[in-house]
Protein backbone atom coordinates (compact mmCIF):
# COMPACT_ATOMS: atom_id res chain seq x y z
CA UNK A 1 0.00 0.00 0.00
CA UNK A 2 2.87 2.50 0.42
CA UNK A 3 3.95 2.01 -3.05
CA UNK A 4 0.49 3.32 -3.91
CA UNK A 5 0.11 5.83 -1.93
CA UNK A 6 3.23 7.10 -3.68
CA UNK A 7 1.74 6.48 -7.29
CA UNK A 8 -1.44 8.24 -6.09
CA UNK A 9 0.86 11.02 -5.05
CA UNK A 10 3.12 11.21 -7.95
CA UNK A 11 -0.23 11.53 -10.08
CA UNK A 12 -2.07 13.99 -7.84
CA UNK A 13 1.32 16.17 -8.25
CA UNK A 14 1.05 16.13 -11.81
CA UNK A 15 -3.00 16.71 -11.80
CA UNK A 16 -2.10 19.81 -9.57
CA UNK A 17 -0.79 21.54 -12.24
CA UNK A 18 -3.63 21.49 -14.74
CA UNK A 19 -6.85 21.03 -12.80
CA UNK A 20 -9.13 22.90 -10.03
CA UNK A 21 -11.32 22.31 -7.00
CA UNK A 22 -12.02 23.51 -3.43
CA UNK A 23 -11.94 20.93 -0.02
CA UNK A 24 -15.57 21.51 1.62
CA UNK A 25 -16.38 21.62 5.32
CA UNK A 26 -18.50 19.68 6.99
CA UNK A 27 -22.11 20.03 7.07
CA UNK A 28 -22.53 17.99 10.28
CA UNK A 29 -24.54 19.45 13.13
CA UNK A 30 -24.71 22.86 13.24
CA UNK A 31 -21.45 24.83 15.33
CA UNK A 32 -20.72 27.90 16.26
CA UNK A 33 -20.25 30.23 13.39
CA UNK A 34 -16.65 30.97 12.66
CA UNK A 35 -15.12 34.82 12.50
CA UNK A 36 -11.99 33.78 11.31
CA UNK A 37 -10.83 34.59 8.07
CA UNK A 38 -10.94 32.42 5.67
CA UNK A 39 -9.23 33.55 2.51
CA UNK A 40 -5.36 34.44 2.57
CA UNK A 41 -4.13 37.87 2.55
CA UNK A 42 -4.46 39.26 -1.06
CA UNK A 43 -0.67 38.84 -2.89
CA UNK A 44 -0.88 41.27 -6.15
CA UNK A 45 -2.32 44.44 -6.49
CA UNK A 46 -5.60 43.06 -8.46
CA UNK A 47 -6.30 41.38 -5.21
CA UNK A 48 -5.93 37.54 -5.70
CA UNK A 49 -7.45 35.70 -2.83
CA UNK A 50 -7.74 31.86 -1.88
CA UNK A 51 -10.61 29.83 -0.35
CA UNK A 52 -8.19 28.03 2.67
CA UNK A 53 -10.69 25.56 2.89
CA UNK A 54 -13.70 27.68 2.42
CA UNK A 55 -16.85 25.13 2.85
CA UNK A 56 -18.83 25.48 -0.66
CA UNK A 57 -22.61 24.89 -0.47
CA UNK A 58 -25.34 25.87 1.67
CA UNK A 59 -25.04 25.96 5.38
CA UNK A 60 -21.46 24.95 5.49
CA UNK A 61 -19.98 25.44 9.41
CA UNK A 62 -16.30 25.63 10.08
CA UNK A 63 -15.84 22.56 11.59
CA UNK A 64 -11.86 22.11 11.07
CA UNK A 65 -10.29 24.50 13.30
CA UNK A 66 -6.94 23.88 11.25
CA UNK A 67 -8.42 26.16 8.70
CA UNK A 68 -9.14 28.88 10.68
CA UNK A 69 -6.57 32.07 9.89
CA UNK A 70 -6.08 35.08 12.75
CA UNK A 71 -3.46 36.48 10.71
CA UNK A 72 -4.99 39.55 10.25
CA UNK A 73 -4.45 40.15 13.89
CA UNK A 74 -1.24 40.76 13.55
CA UNK A 75 -2.74 44.67 13.02
CA UNK A 76 -3.57 44.73 16.99
CA UNK A 77 -6.35 47.48 15.88
CA UNK A 78 -8.69 44.63 14.26
CA UNK A 79 -8.52 43.02 17.44
CA UNK A 80 -12.75 43.01 18.40
CA UNK A 81 -13.31 40.02 20.57
CA UNK A 82 -12.59 38.95 24.14
CA UNK A 83 -10.26 35.65 22.57
CA UNK A 84 -8.61 37.29 20.45
CA UNK A 85 -4.99 37.84 22.50
CA UNK A 86 -5.15 34.15 21.99
CA UNK A 87 -5.27 34.09 18.50
CA UNK A 88 -2.22 35.44 17.24
CA UNK A 89 0.34 35.51 20.12
CA UNK A 90 3.19 36.68 18.55
CA UNK A 91 6.70 34.61 19.15
CA UNK A 92 9.09 36.91 17.22
CA UNK A 93 9.15 40.85 17.07
CA UNK A 94 8.35 40.26 13.35
CA UNK A 95 4.70 38.69 13.94
CA UNK A 96 5.76 36.08 11.17
CA UNK A 97 6.80 33.08 14.52
CA UNK A 98 3.15 32.82 15.89
CA UNK A 99 0.79 30.33 17.79
CA UNK A 100 -3.27 30.33 17.80
CA UNK A 101 -4.79 28.84 20.41
CA UNK A 102 -8.61 27.31 19.64
CA UNK A 103 -11.01 24.96 22.48
CA UNK A 104 -14.03 23.36 22.71
CA UNK A 105 -16.02 22.39 25.74
CA UNK A 106 -19.14 20.27 24.93
CA UNK A 107 -22.34 18.42 27.19
CA UNK A 108 -24.63 16.58 25.30
CA UNK A 109 -27.34 14.31 26.72
CA UNK A 110 -29.37 11.80 24.33
CA UNK A 111 -31.99 9.46 24.88
CA UNK A 112 -32.87 6.87 22.38
CA UNK A 113 -35.98 4.31 23.27
CA UNK A 114 -35.53 1.08 21.46
CA UNK A 115 -32.52 1.78 20.46
CA UNK A 116 -31.55 -0.10 16.94
CA UNK A 117 -35.15 -0.04 16.84
CA UNK A 118 -35.34 -3.37 19.16
CA UNK A 119 -34.56 -5.54 16.33
CA UNK A 120 -34.09 -9.07 16.67
CA UNK A 121 -29.92 -9.73 16.86
CA UNK A 122 -29.80 -12.79 15.12
CA UNK A 123 -31.15 -15.82 13.03
CA UNK A 124 -30.62 -19.17 12.73
CA UNK A 125 -30.22 -21.78 9.45
CA UNK A 126 -33.41 -23.46 9.88
CA UNK A 127 -36.52 -21.93 8.90
CA UNK A 128 -40.27 -21.91 9.84
CA UNK A 129 -42.57 -23.74 8.23
CA UNK A 130 -44.06 -20.02 6.98
CA UNK A 131 -40.33 -19.48 5.65
CA UNK A 132 -38.87 -17.35 7.82
CA UNK A 133 -36.00 -17.68 9.73
CA UNK A 134 -36.28 -18.50 13.12
CA UNK A 135 -35.13 -14.89 15.46
CA UNK A 136 -34.00 -14.51 18.41
CA UNK A 137 -34.79 -11.16 19.87
CA UNK A 138 -33.35 -8.31 21.04
CA UNK A 139 -33.08 -7.69 25.00
CA UNK A 140 -31.89 -4.75 27.18
CA UNK A 141 -33.12 -2.08 24.83
CA UNK A 142 -36.15 -0.32 25.64
CA UNK A 143 -34.08 2.85 27.03
CA UNK A 144 -30.57 4.32 26.31
CA UNK A 145 -29.74 7.51 28.35
CA UNK A 146 -26.28 8.95 27.64
CA UNK A 147 -24.64 12.15 29.09
CA UNK A 148 -21.32 12.96 27.53
CA UNK A 149 -18.53 15.64 27.79
CA UNK A 150 -16.34 16.48 25.52
CA UNK A 151 -13.10 18.72 25.94
CA UNK A 152 -10.85 20.12 23.28
CA UNK A 153 -7.71 22.45 22.82
CA UNK A 154 -5.80 22.98 19.67
CA UNK A 155 -2.92 24.95 19.07
CA UNK A 156 -1.82 26.27 15.08
CA UNK A 157 2.17 27.32 15.35
CA UNK A 158 3.26 29.09 12.21
CA UNK A 159 6.99 28.92 11.70
CA UNK A 160 6.98 32.01 8.75
CA UNK A 161 4.77 32.31 5.55
CA UNK A 162 5.14 29.03 4.69
CA UNK A 163 5.53 26.70 7.35
CA UNK A 164 3.25 25.27 10.52
CA UNK A 165 2.42 22.75 12.94
CA UNK A 166 -1.11 21.92 13.96
CA UNK A 167 -2.42 19.35 17.14
CA UNK A 168 -5.09 19.37 19.26
CA UNK A 169 -6.07 16.90 22.41
CA UNK A 170 -9.45 15.50 23.03
CA UNK A 171 -10.92 14.02 25.72
CA UNK A 172 -14.32 12.46 25.93
CA UNK A 173 -16.21 11.26 29.01
CA UNK A 174 -19.90 9.60 28.48
CA UNK A 175 -21.96 7.82 31.45
CA UNK A 176 -25.60 7.33 31.46
CA UNK A 177 -28.39 3.96 31.73
CA UNK A 178 -27.19 1.25 30.04
CA UNK A 179 -24.46 2.59 28.55
CA UNK A 180 -23.32 -1.19 27.70
CA UNK A 181 -20.19 -3.43 29.02
CA UNK A 182 -18.31 -1.65 26.40
CA UNK A 183 -18.02 2.14 25.61
CA UNK A 184 -16.52 2.99 21.75
CA UNK A 185 -13.03 5.15 22.19
CA UNK A 186 -15.48 7.84 20.13
CA UNK A 187 -17.06 8.24 23.19
CA UNK A 188 -14.71 7.85 25.51
CA UNK A 189 -10.90 8.12 25.94
CA UNK A 190 -8.24 9.53 28.46
CA UNK A 191 -7.12 11.73 25.52
CA UNK A 192 -6.79 11.58 22.16
CA UNK A 193 -4.92 13.18 19.78
CA UNK A 194 -6.80 13.58 16.63
CA UNK A 195 -5.15 15.74 14.66
CA UNK A 196 -1.38 16.34 14.45
CA UNK A 197 0.29 17.33 11.12
CA UNK A 198 3.55 19.83 9.61
CA UNK A 199 2.29 21.56 6.79
CA UNK A 200 4.55 23.33 3.98
CA UNK A 201 3.08 25.51 1.71
CA UNK A 202 3.12 28.77 -0.24
CA UNK A 203 2.57 30.98 -3.18
CA UNK A 204 3.76 29.06 -6.46
CA UNK A 205 3.04 30.91 -9.56
CA UNK A 206 -0.90 31.72 -9.18
CA UNK A 207 -1.97 29.31 -6.90
CA UNK A 208 -1.66 28.74 -3.09
CA UNK A 209 0.55 25.13 -3.04
CA UNK A 210 0.42 22.97 0.05
CA UNK A 211 1.94 19.54 1.60
CA UNK A 212 0.27 18.17 4.84
CA UNK A 213 1.67 15.40 6.33
CA UNK A 214 0.61 13.46 9.50
CA UNK A 215 -2.70 12.83 11.73
CA UNK A 216 -6.23 14.22 10.05
CA UNK A 217 -9.96 14.35 10.42
CA UNK A 218 -11.32 15.02 6.55
CA UNK A 219 -13.80 16.41 5.83
CA UNK A 220 -15.12 16.86 1.39
CA UNK A 221 -17.76 17.95 -0.51
CA UNK A 222 -20.92 17.40 1.05
CA UNK A 223 -19.57 14.88 3.34
CA UNK A 224 -21.94 12.13 1.87
CA UNK A 225 -18.71 10.50 1.34
CA UNK A 226 -16.07 11.07 3.57
CA UNK A 227 -16.34 12.97 6.77
CA UNK A 228 -15.42 12.72 10.40
CA UNK A 229 -18.18 12.52 12.80
CA UNK A 230 -18.04 15.42 15.09
CA UNK A 231 -21.51 14.41 16.91
CA UNK A 232 -19.22 12.14 18.58
CA UNK A 233 -17.06 12.97 21.83
CA UNK A 234 -14.29 12.01 19.22
CA UNK A 235 -14.16 12.60 15.94
CA UNK A 236 -14.42 9.65 13.85
CA UNK A 237 -12.75 8.14 11.72
CA UNK A 238 -9.20 9.98 11.74
CA UNK A 239 -6.75 9.25 9.57
CA UNK A 240 -2.78 9.22 9.04
CA UNK A 241 -1.37 9.93 5.91
CA UNK A 242 -0.40 12.85 3.02
CA UNK A 243 -2.52 15.24 1.40
CA UNK A 244 -1.37 17.93 -1.00
CA UNK A 245 -3.54 20.68 -2.73
CA UNK A 246 -3.43 23.69 -5.08
CA UNK A 247 -5.82 26.48 -4.66
CA UNK A 248 -6.60 29.56 -7.48
CA UNK A 249 -9.22 30.51 -5.62
CA UNK A 250 -11.88 29.78 -7.66
CA UNK A 251 -10.97 26.64 -8.46
CA UNK A 252 -9.26 24.21 -6.32
CA UNK A 253 -7.80 20.56 -5.96
CA UNK A 254 -6.44 17.97 -3.34
CA UNK A 255 -4.73 14.72 -3.51
CA UNK A 256 -4.60 12.47 -0.60
CA UNK A 257 -3.69 9.16 0.68
CA UNK A 258 -4.44 7.85 4.15
CA UNK A 259 -4.33 4.89 6.46
CA UNK A 260 -7.21 5.00 8.97
CA UNK A 261 -6.21 5.42 12.69
CA UNK A 262 -6.65 2.29 14.71
CA UNK A 263 -9.28 1.98 17.50
CA UNK A 264 -8.52 -0.80 19.97
CA UNK A 265 -10.64 -1.84 23.32
CA UNK A 266 -12.52 1.55 22.75
CA UNK A 267 -9.13 3.70 22.78
CA UNK A 268 -7.47 5.34 20.22
CA UNK A 269 -4.35 4.19 19.73
CA UNK A 270 -0.83 5.90 18.14
CA UNK A 271 -0.69 3.84 15.13
CA UNK A 272 -2.56 3.58 11.91
CA UNK A 273 -4.69 0.64 10.39
CA UNK A 274 -2.00 -0.05 7.48
CA UNK A 275 -5.30 -2.76 6.69
CA UNK A 276 -7.75 0.24 5.73
CA UNK A 277 -7.13 2.81 3.19
CA UNK A 278 -8.15 5.53 1.66
CA UNK A 279 -6.68 7.70 -1.69
CA UNK A 280 -8.29 10.10 -3.94
CA UNK A 281 -8.13 13.42 -5.55
CA UNK A 282 -10.92 15.74 -5.02
CA UNK A 283 -11.66 18.56 -6.97
CA UNK A 284 -14.08 22.02 -7.44
CA UNK A 285 -14.12 24.54 -9.98
CA UNK A 286 -16.58 27.61 -9.61
CA UNK A 287 -18.07 28.32 -13.20
CA UNK A 288 -18.73 31.53 -14.35
CA UNK A 289 -21.28 33.84 -13.22
CA UNK A 290 -24.68 33.96 -15.47
CA UNK A 291 -27.82 35.47 -14.65
CA UNK A 292 -31.00 33.28 -16.39
CA UNK A 293 -33.80 35.56 -16.34
CA UNK A 294 -32.78 37.90 -14.93
CA UNK A 295 -31.70 35.96 -11.44
CA UNK A 296 -28.36 35.92 -10.11
CA UNK A 297 -26.91 32.47 -10.28
CA UNK A 298 -23.35 30.66 -9.01
CA UNK A 299 -22.69 26.91 -9.65
CA UNK A 300 -19.95 25.23 -8.69
CA UNK A 301 -18.63 21.64 -10.02
CA UNK A 302 -16.84 18.95 -7.82
CA UNK A 303 -15.60 16.11 -9.73
CA UNK A 304 -13.88 13.32 -7.45
CA UNK A 305 -12.22 10.33 -7.34
CA UNK A 306 -12.26 8.39 -4.03
CA UNK A 307 -10.39 5.10 -3.56
CA UNK A 308 -11.06 2.32 -0.33
CA UNK A 309 -9.83 -0.98 0.78
CA UNK A 310 -10.51 -3.14 4.16
CA UNK A 311 -8.50 -5.95 4.51
CA UNK A 312 -10.52 -8.97 6.42
CA UNK A 313 -9.86 -8.76 10.39
CA UNK A 314 -7.91 -5.74 10.03
CA UNK A 315 -7.79 -5.49 13.95
CA UNK A 316 -9.78 -3.72 16.49
CA UNK A 317 -12.83 -3.52 17.29
CA UNK A 318 -15.27 -4.13 13.79
CA UNK A 319 -12.29 -5.60 12.32
CA UNK A 320 -14.14 -7.93 9.57
CA UNK A 321 -15.66 -7.90 6.39
CA UNK A 322 -20.17 -8.41 7.18
CA UNK A 323 -20.91 -11.67 4.92
CA UNK A 324 -23.47 -10.94 2.36
CA UNK A 325 -23.80 -14.44 1.21
CA UNK A 326 -27.80 -14.33 2.00
CA UNK A 327 -27.77 -12.19 -1.32
CA UNK A 328 -26.70 -15.29 -3.53
CA UNK A 329 -27.95 -18.19 -1.66
CA UNK A 330 -29.90 -17.27 1.39
CA UNK A 331 -28.05 -18.86 3.76
CA UNK A 332 -27.37 -17.99 7.40
CA UNK A 333 -26.98 -14.57 8.51
CA UNK A 334 -25.61 -13.41 12.52
CA UNK A 335 -25.61 -10.36 12.98
CA UNK A 336 -24.24 -9.60 16.43
CA UNK A 337 -21.84 -12.15 17.28
CA UNK A 338 -18.93 -12.08 14.11
CA UNK A 339 -19.71 -15.66 12.49
CA UNK A 340 -21.47 -13.37 10.10
CA UNK A 341 -17.93 -12.44 8.45
CA UNK A 342 -15.66 -13.80 5.56
CA UNK A 343 -12.02 -13.66 5.21
CA UNK A 344 -12.36 -11.48 1.97
CA UNK A 345 -11.19 -7.97 1.32
CA UNK A 346 -13.61 -5.05 0.35
CA UNK A 347 -12.13 -2.88 -2.37
CA UNK A 348 -14.02 0.56 -4.15
CA UNK A 349 -13.13 2.72 -6.72
CA UNK A 350 -15.56 5.32 -6.42
CA UNK A 351 -16.16 8.19 -9.13
CA UNK A 352 -18.61 11.05 -8.69
CA UNK A 353 -19.98 14.45 -9.52
CA UNK A 354 -21.02 17.04 -7.08
CA UNK A 355 -22.85 20.54 -8.08
CA UNK A 356 -24.06 22.93 -6.17
CA UNK A 357 -25.07 26.47 -6.63
CA UNK A 358 -28.33 28.52 -6.69
CA UNK A 359 -29.99 30.58 -9.37
CA UNK A 360 -32.06 33.86 -7.53
CA UNK A 361 -33.73 32.15 -4.02
CA UNK A 362 -33.70 28.90 -5.33
CA UNK A 363 -30.46 26.14 -4.39
CA UNK A 364 -29.41 23.07 -4.81
CA UNK A 365 -26.74 20.35 -4.07
CA UNK A 366 -27.20 17.56 -6.27
CA UNK A 367 -24.43 14.29 -6.33
CA UNK A 368 -23.69 11.02 -8.00
CA UNK A 369 -21.33 8.48 -8.11
CA UNK A 370 -21.12 5.35 -9.73
CA UNK A 371 -18.88 2.42 -7.74
CA UNK A 372 -16.83 -0.41 -8.74
CA UNK A 373 -14.32 -2.92 -7.21
CA UNK A 374 -14.86 -6.16 -5.52
CA UNK A 375 -16.16 -8.05 -2.61
CA UNK A 376 -15.48 -11.96 -1.75
CA UNK A 377 -14.55 -12.73 -4.71
CA UNK A 378 -17.80 -10.40 -6.86
CA UNK A 379 -17.23 -7.91 -8.99
CA UNK A 380 -19.14 -4.43 -7.69
CA UNK A 381 -21.25 -2.62 -9.70
CA UNK A 382 -23.14 0.34 -7.84
CA UNK A 383 -24.34 3.86 -7.97
CA UNK A 384 -25.51 6.49 -5.16
CA UNK A 385 -27.41 9.96 -5.71
CA UNK A 386 -28.21 13.13 -3.69
CA UNK A 387 -29.89 16.03 -4.10
CA UNK A 388 -30.99 18.48 -2.00
CA UNK A 389 -33.24 21.27 -3.57
CA UNK A 390 -35.18 24.39 -2.08
CA UNK A 391 -36.75 27.75 -2.17
CA UNK A 392 -35.85 30.59 0.40
CA UNK A 393 -38.50 33.37 1.10
CA UNK A 394 -36.55 36.26 1.95
CA UNK A 395 -39.20 38.54 1.82
CA UNK A 396 -41.01 36.74 4.62
CA UNK A 397 -40.75 36.84 7.95
CA UNK A 398 -38.56 34.29 9.32
CA UNK A 399 -37.39 33.78 5.80
CA UNK A 400 -38.92 30.03 5.53
CA UNK A 401 -37.11 27.79 2.97
CA UNK A 402 -39.10 24.84 1.83
CA UNK A 403 -37.14 21.81 0.37
CA UNK A 404 -36.95 17.98 -0.17
CA UNK A 405 -34.41 15.62 0.28
CA UNK A 406 -34.04 12.74 -2.43
CA UNK A 407 -31.84 10.07 -2.60
CA UNK A 408 -30.94 6.84 -3.82
CA UNK A 409 -28.22 3.84 -3.26
CA UNK A 410 -28.28 0.68 -4.62
CA UNK A 411 -28.30 -2.96 -2.77
CA UNK A 412 -28.80 -6.41 -3.49
CA UNK A 413 -26.67 -8.63 -6.00
CA UNK A 414 -26.72 -10.26 -9.49
CA UNK A 415 -27.56 -14.22 -8.90
CA UNK A 416 -25.93 -15.27 -12.00
CA UNK A 417 -23.37 -13.02 -12.93
CA UNK A 418 -21.39 -12.81 -9.45
CA UNK A 419 -22.45 -8.79 -9.19
CA UNK A 420 -23.00 -6.95 -5.98
CA UNK A 421 -24.86 -4.07 -5.81
CA UNK A 422 -24.71 -2.96 -2.54
CA UNK A 423 -22.98 0.63 -2.23
CA UNK A 424 -20.34 1.33 0.08
CA UNK A 425 -20.53 4.81 1.40
CA UNK A 426 -17.20 4.54 3.30
CA UNK A 427 -17.63 7.47 5.82
CA UNK A 428 -20.70 9.52 5.42
CA UNK A 429 -22.90 11.62 7.34
CA UNK A 430 -25.77 9.68 8.27
CA UNK A 431 -27.20 12.81 10.01
CA UNK A 432 -28.10 13.63 6.52
CA UNK A 433 -30.88 10.70 6.55
CA UNK A 434 -31.71 10.44 10.20
CA UNK A 435 -30.63 11.47 13.22
CA UNK A 436 -29.50 9.36 15.69
CA UNK A 437 -26.74 7.07 12.91
CA UNK A 438 -29.71 4.39 13.28
CA UNK A 439 -29.41 4.16 9.43
CA UNK A 440 -27.05 3.60 6.65
CA UNK A 441 -27.00 5.39 3.20
CA UNK A 442 -27.23 2.25 0.86
CA UNK A 443 -29.66 -0.64 -0.53
CA UNK A 444 -32.23 2.25 -0.44
CA UNK A 445 -34.07 5.23 -1.72
CA UNK A 446 -36.38 8.05 -0.01
CA UNK A 447 -37.92 11.19 -0.40
CA UNK A 448 -37.67 14.21 2.50
CA UNK A 449 -39.81 16.85 2.42
CA UNK A 450 -38.52 19.85 4.56
CA UNK A 451 -39.02 23.25 5.99
CA UNK A 452 -36.52 25.21 8.39
CA UNK A 453 -37.05 28.78 9.94
CA UNK A 454 -34.94 31.68 11.06
CA UNK A 455 -37.42 33.11 13.73
CA UNK A 456 -34.44 35.83 15.16
CA UNK A 457 -30.56 36.13 13.70
CA UNK A 458 -29.47 33.99 15.75
CA UNK A 459 -32.37 30.95 16.27
CA UNK A 460 -32.96 28.68 13.23
CA UNK A 461 -35.58 25.78 13.34
CA UNK A 462 -36.23 23.01 10.76
CA UNK A 463 -38.51 19.98 10.61
CA UNK A 464 -38.75 17.30 7.72
CA UNK A 465 -40.62 13.94 7.36
CA UNK A 466 -39.00 11.05 5.57
CA UNK A 467 -39.96 8.07 3.64
CA UNK A 468 -37.15 5.34 3.04
CA UNK A 469 -37.69 2.16 1.34
CA UNK A 470 -35.51 -0.97 0.11
CA UNK A 471 -33.68 -0.65 -3.32
CA UNK A 472 -33.75 -4.36 -3.09
CA UNK A 473 -35.51 -6.79 -1.05
CA UNK A 474 -32.59 -9.68 -0.99
CA UNK A 475 -30.40 -7.59 0.40
CA UNK A 476 -30.16 -5.98 4.47
CA UNK A 477 -31.19 -2.84 6.05
CA UNK A 478 -28.10 -1.22 7.04
CA UNK A 479 -27.22 0.15 10.74
CA UNK A 480 -25.50 4.03 10.46
CA UNK A 481 -22.68 3.52 12.88
CA UNK A 482 -20.98 1.84 12.50
CA UNK A 483 -20.80 0.86 9.14
CA UNK A 484 -20.30 -2.98 8.73
CA UNK A 485 -18.26 -2.55 5.66
CA UNK A 486 -14.57 -3.52 7.82
CA UNK A 487 -16.01 -0.98 10.60
CA UNK A 488 -18.56 -3.21 12.56
CA UNK A 489 -21.27 -5.71 12.49
CA UNK A 490 -24.81 -4.81 10.71
CA UNK A 491 -27.68 -5.28 13.59
CA UNK A 492 -30.18 -5.44 11.06
CA UNK A 493 -28.33 -8.27 8.66
CA UNK A 494 -31.56 -10.57 9.74
CA UNK A 495 -33.16 -8.41 7.08
CA UNK A 496 -31.66 -9.93 4.30
CA UNK A 497 -33.67 -13.15 4.81
CA UNK A 498 -37.33 -11.47 5.72
CA UNK A 499 -39.58 -9.78 2.92
CA UNK A 500 -40.63 -6.40 2.66
CA UNK A 501 -40.06 -3.01 0.96
CA UNK A 502 -40.86 -0.01 3.07
CA UNK A 503 -37.71 0.57 5.47
CA UNK A 504 -39.52 3.17 7.83
CA UNK A 505 -40.48 6.86 8.26
CA UNK A 506 -38.82 9.06 10.39
CA UNK A 507 -40.00 12.89 11.47
CA UNK A 508 -37.75 15.11 13.06
CA UNK A 509 -37.20 18.17 14.50
CA UNK A 510 -34.37 20.84 15.50
CA UNK A 511 -34.16 24.25 17.25
CA UNK A 512 -30.72 25.80 17.39
CA UNK A 513 -30.04 29.00 19.38
CA UNK A 514 -26.56 30.88 18.63
CA UNK A 515 -26.70 32.33 22.59
CA UNK A 516 -23.39 34.40 21.72
CA UNK A 517 -21.00 34.00 19.05
CA UNK A 518 -19.14 31.48 21.10
CA UNK A 519 -21.91 29.95 22.77
CA UNK A 520 -24.11 27.15 20.71
CA UNK A 521 -27.93 25.49 22.46
CA UNK A 522 -29.17 22.53 20.21
CA UNK A 523 -32.14 20.71 21.11
CA UNK A 524 -33.62 17.98 18.72
CA UNK A 525 -36.64 15.01 18.74
CA UNK A 526 -36.60 12.47 16.37
CA UNK A 527 -39.64 9.19 15.72
CA UNK A 528 -38.79 6.78 13.46
CA UNK A 529 -41.70 4.35 12.75
CA UNK A 530 -40.54 1.12 11.15
CA UNK A 531 -41.73 -0.26 8.29
CA UNK A 532 -42.60 -3.71 7.25
CA UNK A 533 -39.22 -4.76 6.15
CA UNK A 534 -38.09 -3.58 10.19
CA UNK A 535 -41.21 -4.80 11.99
CA UNK A 536 -40.91 -8.31 10.44
CA UNK A 537 -37.87 -8.63 12.38
CA UNK A 538 -39.35 -7.56 15.13
CA UNK A 539 -38.76 -3.61 14.75
CA UNK A 540 -40.42 -1.06 16.86
CA UNK A 541 -41.15 2.92 16.81
CA UNK A 542 -38.19 4.59 17.96
CA UNK A 543 -37.70 7.89 19.72
CA UNK A 544 -34.85 9.73 20.05
CA UNK A 545 -33.70 13.62 22.00
CA UNK A 546 -30.50 15.26 22.03
CA UNK A 547 -29.65 18.05 23.90
CA UNK A 548 -26.40 20.09 23.95
CA UNK A 549 -24.33 23.18 24.70
CA UNK A 550 -21.35 24.22 23.13
CA UNK A 551 -18.76 26.56 24.14
CA UNK A 552 -15.97 27.17 22.04
CA UNK A 553 -13.20 30.17 21.17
Amino acid sequence: MRSRYCRTLAIGFAFLIGTGGRAALAQESPELPSKARTEGEPTTEDQIRFYKGKGPGRGNSYVERYEEDYSYLRDPARSSDFFDPLKFIPLGAEGEVYLTLNGEARFRYDNTDHRNFAIATAATPARTAGGRPTLTPATEVSTNQLYKQRYALGADLHLGPNVRFYADLYHGQQTGHRVGPTIPGNQRDALGLVNGFGEVYGILGDAKTGFRAGRQEIFFGNNLQVRANVSTNLPSPVFDGFRAYRDWGPARVDAFAYNLVQFVDGILQDRDNRHVNLWGVYGSYDLPKAAPLGLEAGTSLEPFYLGWRASPFAGGRGAGIYNDRALLTGGRVVAATGAGFIASQDHRETFGLRAYGAIGDADYDWQGAYQTGSYAGLRVDAFAFNTDTGYTFHGVPWKPRLGVHIDRASGGADRTGGTLHTYQPMYPNTQYYVPNNEFAPTNFYDIAPRISLAPTETVTAEYYYSWLWRYSESDAIYIGAPWPGAQGQNNYAVTALLPGRSIGRQSDFRVTWAITPHLLALGEIGIFYPGSALRAAGGRVTTFLDANLTFKF
